[in-house]
């Protein structure tokens, strides 16, 4: 835990230095803010009060059992160096059944939040980049379950975590680009990865829609017990604005 707020007050330190720094015209700042919508589905294992069940929101469900499930992500750049950051909100509700026939249903909310900060290198073709970056993945998880007859359970808590971040932007041609986005991380949490597979299409110079499925990993053990082993998937759309 020491380590993750050490590597959080690296990333604070190094961007407030940063963009203290004035940008003269050859040497500017660039960026992208882009605000998604995230189909969310939730699948996986959870205990909270003692009790233990399965999360499952297909896809098929999303639109009875998810309440908000909304992303902003945002990038500022200069020359190599490159901030990423991202904020994730997840309201979801699914029917559940126990390990020993109970019926209920549990509600899950989740706000994400992810900083981190790593420098960009050219690829192997013209057009090519990868991002490499290192930050903090903040969690708060509230979990809370209705059994039939027997009650209601709740548990939350917070989880910092150290991320590595990969994100590759490969041209696919003039308008195209193949950009996924690639994390591991742990701290608070025994551990957390995401997979990202997206397409951005540049309409103009200064607008792009994107399009893509996210799968986000958490396996995590909080006080009194409680547990959370599942993942968030489905398919995101986003339209940003570039700068």
């Amino acid at each position: 835990m020491n380590n993750v707020k050490t590597l959080a007050g690296a990333v604070m330190m190094s961007s407030t230095l940063v963009l203290a720094i004035p940008a003269t015209a050859q040497d500017r700042w660039s960026g992208e803010i882009t605000p998604y919508l995230w189909a969310a589905g939730i699948d996986g294992d959870a205990t909270v009060g003692g009790r233990d069940v399965e999360l499952d929101v297909s896809f098929d469900d999303l639109l009875d059992k998810t309440d908000v499930a909304i992303s902003f992500l945002g990038v500022l750049q200069r020359n190599q160096l490159v901030f990423w950051g991202q904020v994730d909100y997840l309201d979801l509700g699914t029917d559940i059944v126990t390990p020993g026939g109970i019926t209920g249903d549990a509600d899950t909310k989740a706000t994400i939040a992810t900083l981190a900060v790593g420098w960009q290198f050219g690829g192997w073709k013209p057009g090519q980049t990868f991002d490499v970056l290192v930050g903090v993945r903040q969690l708060s998880l509230d979990n809370e379950i209705s059994l039939d007859g027997v009650g209601s359970f709740e548990g939350d808590q917070d989880f910092t975590d150290g991320v590595l971040v990969v994100r590759p932007s490969l041209p696919l041609g003039e308008r195209w680009r193949f950009n996924p986005t690639l994390s591991v991380g742990a701290g608070d949490s025994d551990s957390t990865y995401e997979l990202w597979p997206q397409f951005q299409f540049n309409a103009t110079e200064h607008l792009a829609a994107r399009i893509g499925y996210r799968r986000l990993h958490y396996d995590v053990e909080g006080d009194r017990g409680n547990t959370f082993d599942a993942s968030f998937h489905g398919v995101t759309l986003g339209l940003g604005f570039l700068f």
